[in-house]
């Protein structure tokens, strides 16, 4: 970049070359002297030096000294401050003669030494000193603070924020001219209109929407305070409707007094009229004196500036209009926010109240203690009084509806309603949620006090199913009506302290309502108990009265006889003072407790009382001369009992003795099947046993009551375990002969061989019981017939084989040359008479062959069974379905086709031989449907992805339509199988196996070709050779997409690759 050249220095040296070169030396010198310096500005030896060297500016001066030595040409040099324009740069100086430094009044001389400042100035001459280090220090410290924005740009940007300061305060000072022009209160027509309007705003806020009583004397019911707010809105409203009247009628007034002055503009300036009055006046003969030019001229002029004013004024009537209406409108939504904040929201939270507002009943309802009004109901109520006040206060009448303002506001689009303007101020959500959370505050702590009432609720719960009634028919002990008196005591004394109202915020909850409710029920529980109790005291006292009879009546006889005794002492055991006290007691305590509660006794039932306190005092006397006479009579009353029970004991012996003799062991009476006579015997030893139990049991209970130990009289077992043992003879006789005679002449094919297996092994056990413990002439009869019966039970076994059928019965019929007819019954006697003993081998091997069929036949049955309750299992994938949970059916049909194998090499399959084989081919068709169908389907779940590519369809189209084929096959049946998926229906389906074979045929084509397709793509491109099957499948089916193949990369090359996304 070129350096800047002063023209001082150049003109030097233009000299120097000069005299160099021969030229003449006047020409440079007058190039000297048109250089800007002092015309006294004298040029020296060593200012020519200096230009001969380049010295120009500061910078050189600095290099030049700093390579300076001693000897060098120049000594010093002279410069000033260089002309950097607005830029303050006190480090870039300009090298001058010494002339012209001088002439300068402030120069810098350097040296190598350092600078030196000199300031010549008129009576002041100053020098500094500076070092060439500390020189180029701070001109280095300098330039690079310059270097930074802020600095570097200080100036401007200094001159820029003074000057835009400047601008707005002008700005400003414009509009706030306009603005102070355009007031209202500024100009004569509607300055007296603002006045009116202020004080009508100042009456207009003395209306009060809302009110609350100051101070609190007494709190109301909700309903009392709603009325008083209904009569305040309705005087507010009048007040603000009277206000609102006065207010359209200034606005109205003061813009026809705009318009009226716009007329009279009109009419003096018209020429018509000012020469009309003129010359009216002339007629007249009066003397008018004509105006000057200039009054005339100052009078056009105030003319007009009138009606400029005039115009403005009539300009600005809308805006007058607007402003009054937006006046009106903000002042009475300030006051009803006002009202709401300022009066009602303050009164409800001053805490300085020792009356709530608000009268709150407390009462109680099946979830617990509750309060009227409820929280809701105050809810309700604010919402209520807010939404009447902005009603009413939406009907007050709107200076733009005014009649004569109406048509200077045109358009009154902008107006906005007093609803919607409360409705969407915050401060009237405020005031909502504030009021809201007042109540929610105070109800909640009456709700934490409200355990005060808590003793109090089992009252309110008794009373409210309370039915006297019903409480009196029910019958309940003295104690439990003491209990309950008792605790209706201390529920009235409760009731009683219960405090009947306490303040809490803007509520007075009072109980008052409450203890109303509860005291009658109360009262009347108490006199309704005080009642039942006294007439159980009667009935108490009459009971314990003729207990007391009866007792004293029983100690005063006198007892003849072991059995008189007996029943004395039996009675008069438990007769002590102490019992006697039990059962008086009661009564004594029920009278105590009427008269203690100032109860009315009737004279009837204090006559019962002193008779039963008479008794009392007998029974006592009575008691001492029982307990003598008692003790007295024991010896001899105890040795007649052992008598009696000597007397027994040979009574019973003779009882055992008479039951093994007689008809009881008498054979003639076997042959009888009904036995009568042995029954007759039977039943009156029972009757005589049942005596003699009795009277023992009668002699054991006199023992125990003397205090001696009871006998357990021996004889008596015996004699009970004898006839039961003679009882069971009888019966196993009896009924011996009703099963012998069933059996043999009972229907053989009805005969339930096991049932007679069983009675028989019964009856044996029993017989041989029996005739050990018994032995008498009947029960070695009864083994007798019964082990000749024995023999026979082998053929009952067999012939009453349930699975004996009608082909059996013949087999056996023509054995023994008998004609068998199905509609003729039979019996075991017939055949016994027919000789079946000589054909038992037959008999059993019929009888075995029948059992090996039903089986056979029963577990036929059962796997057809099997199949009813079994279906293939299917669920949705992509366009199909598929088979799913087939082990069950697999597993059950493995295990038929097993038994049914096992069925064909027994030798009882001959009669179901046909039906059997039927069943195995139908199983193993079954089997070989689900293999087949099985194997298409794992072959079309990994075909149906691959050929639902596009791409893949296109390159192998042959293989593709054999897809197609199969697909169509696969959809069908399994549409159908979806349909009917039952086992049986699907084994059953025409077709199925055949176009299952078929498929699996064409998908191995498939898969072959799909396998040779793959391959050529491998050979194309070896790499392919390191994927998988279903990898390169991937690939290919994604030809459109190369990112696909990212993921195979990396077995495809070596190297790192990024994760695929």
């Amino acid at each position: 970049m070129m350096r800047r050249r002063s023209s001082t220095v150049q003109a030097l040296l233009d000299v120097a070359a000069a005299n160099e070169t021969g030229e003449n030396p006047n020409y440079a010198a007058i190039r000297l002297a048109n250089a800007p310096v002092q015309p006294s500005a004298a040029l020296d030896e060593e200012d020519l030096k200096i230009a001969q060297l380049g010295l120009e500016t500061g910078e050189d001066a600095v290099n030049y000294f700093t390579a300076a030595t001693k000897d060098s040409r120049v000594k010093f040099v002279h410069l000033v401050p260089a002309d950097t324009g607005m830029e303050f740069k006190p480090y870039t100086l300009d090298v001058v003669p010494s002339g012209i430094a001088v002439a300068r009044g402030e120069y810098f001389t350097m040296s190598r030494s350092g600078l030196v400042h000199c300031v010549l100035r008129k009576g002041t001459n100053a020098t500094e000193c500076i070092s060439m280090n500390e020189w180029v220090r701070h001109s280095t410290f300098f330039n690079l603070l310059r270097s930074i924005s802020y600095f570097k740009y200080f100036i401007p940007f200094k001159m820029f924020r003074q000057w835009r300061s400047n601008v707005r305060q002008h700005l400003f000072a414009q509009q706030r001219q306009r603005l102070t022009a355009r007031l209202f209160l500024a100009r004569a027509s509607f300055c007296q209109p603002m006045i009116e309007l202020k004080r009508e705003i100042f009456e207009l806020k003395k209306a009060s929407f809302i009110m609350t009583p100051r101070p609190r004397v007494q709190s109301d019911p909700l309903e009392v305070f709603m009325e008083q707010q209904i009569v305040t809105r309705k005087e507010a409203m009048a007040m603000c409707e009277a206000a609102m009247k006065r207010v359209v009628e200034i606005a109205s007034k003061a813009c026809e007094t705009v318009q009226t002055l716009d007329k009279n503009k009109a009419e003096s300036e018209d020429p018509r009229k000012r020469l009309d009055a003129l010359m009216a006046a002339k007629l007249e003969g009066k003397n008018v004196k004509a105006r000057s030019m200039n009054a005339a001229v100052e009078e056009r002029r105030a003319r007009k500036r009138l009606a400029a004013r005039a115009a403005e004024d009539r300009g600005l009537l809308s805006d007058f209009v607007r402003l009054a209406d937006c006046m009106m409108v903000e002042t009475v939504v300030a006051h009803v926010l006002q009202s709401f904040n300022g009066e009602l929201l303050a009164d409800f939270m001053d805490t300085q109240h020792k009356v709530g507002l608000f009268e709150v009943m407390v009462g109680f309802d099946e979830t617990g203690t509750i309060f009227t009004p409820t929280l809701d109901d105050f809810f309700g109520m604010s919402h209520r009084i807010a939404d009447e006040i902005i009603a009413l206060v939406s009907r007050i009448p709107r200076v733009l509806d005014a009649r004569g303002c109406a048509e200077h506001c045109t358009s009154a689009a902008f107006a906005s309603k007093f609803d919607e303007v409360i409705r969407s101020l915050p401060l009237f959500d405020r005031f909502m949620d504030s009021l809201h959370n007042k109540f929610r505050d105070d109800f909640g702590l009456a709700m934490h006090n409200s355990t005060a009432f808590d003793p109090i609720r089992p009252v309110y719960e008794e009373s409210k199913a309370f039915d006297p009634d019903e409480y009196r028919a029910v019958t309940r002990s003295f104690t439990e009506s003491r209990k309950e008196f008792e605790q209706v005591c201390v529920w009235q004394k409760e009731l009683d302290k219960m405090r009947t109202r306490e303040s809490i915020g803007t509520i007075e909850v009072t109980s008052r309502q409450l203890k109303q409710t509860l005291s009658p029920f109360i009262e009347a529980k108490q006199d309704l108990l005080k009642g039942i109790i006294r007439d159980e005291a009667r009935v108490q006292c009459a009971e314990v009265l003729k207990t007391l009879t009866r007792r004293v009546k029983i100690l005063e006889a006198t007892p003849q006889n072991l059995k008189e005794y007996a029943t004395y002492v039996e009675q008069t055991a438990e007769y002590d003072e102490r019992e006697m006290r039990r059962i008086k007691g009661p009564v004594d305590q029920m009278y105590a407790l009427l008269q203690m509660n100032d109860v009315k006794i009737p004279p009837d039932d204090l006559v019962a009382l002193d008779e039963m306190h008479s008794y009392a005092t007998q029974y006592s006397e009575q008691l001492m001369a029982a307990k003598t006479l008692k003790e007295g009579e024991l010896t001899a009353q105890s040795e007649q009992l052992d008598k009696d029970i000597v007397t027994l004991n040979s009574n019973l012996s003779e009882f055992t003795s008479a039951i093994m003799a007689g008809n009881f062991i008498d054979v003639a009476h076997f042959e009888d099947p009904e036995i009568p006579v042995v029954r007759k015997d039977l039943a009156m030893m029972h009757h005589r046993l049942e005596q003699l139990t009795s009277l023992a049991r009668t002699y054991a209970g006199y023992k125990e009551l003397f205090g001696y130990h009871a006998d357990e009289f021996p004889q008596l077992k015996k004699a009970t375990d004898q006839l039961k043992l003679v009882d069971k003879l009888w019966a196993s006789v009896a009924d011996w002969h009703a099963q012998h005679d069933s059996w043999i002449l009972g229907d053989l094919t009805k005969l339930n061989a096991e049932e007679v297996d069983q009675k028989m092994q019964l009856f044996a056990a029993d017989i041989f019981s029996l005739n050990r413990k018994i032995n008498s002439p009947v029960t070695e009869k009864l083994m007798e017939v019964v082990e000749v019966f024995k023999p026979t039970m082998p053929l009952v076994m067999d012939l009453g084989n349930p699975a004996m059928l009608p082909r059996h019965w013949e087999r056996l019929f023509k054995a023994m040359g008998k004609s068998y007819d199905p509609s003729k019954s039979f019996n075991l006697d017939d055949f016994i008479k027919w000789g079946i003993a000589d054909h038992a081998e037959l008999v059993s091997e019929i009888g075995g062959t029948a059992s090996g069929e039903s089986q056979l036949e029963k577990a036929l049955v059962k796997m057809e069974v099997a199949w009813e309750t079994l279906a293939f299992n299917t669920k949705e994938w992509r366009t199909s379905y598929i088979l799913v949970g087939i082990d069950e059916i697999q597993q059950e049909l493995d295990d038929q086709i097993v038994r049914t194998q096992a069925m064909r090499g027994s030798r009882f399959v001959k009669p179901f031989l046909k039906r059997t084989t039927a069943w195995e081919s139908m199983l193993i068709e079954l089997q070989d449907i689900i293999d087949n169908w099985l194997k298409v389907q794992a072959a079309w779940l990994y075909l149906e992805p691959i050929f639902s590519s596009d791409d893949i369809m296109k390159q192998i189209p042959t293989e593709g339509r054999l897809f197609k084929n199969v697909n169509q096959v696969w959809m069908d049946s399994m549409a159908t199988t979806v349909a009917e998926p039952g086992v049986l229906q699907v084994a059953r389906r025409s077709g199925l196996r055949e176009s299952l074979v078929d498929a699996n045929a064409r998908l191995d084509r498939i898969q072959k070709g799909l396998n040779d397709y793959l391959e050529t793509k491998r050979l194309a491109f070896p790499r392919f050779f390191f994927l998988s099957n279903d990898e390169l499948l991937e690939i290919l089916a994604e030809t459109k997409d190369p990112t696909r193949v990212q993921p195979h990369l990396k077995k495809c090359f070596d190297g790192p690759y990024p994760e695929s996304p």
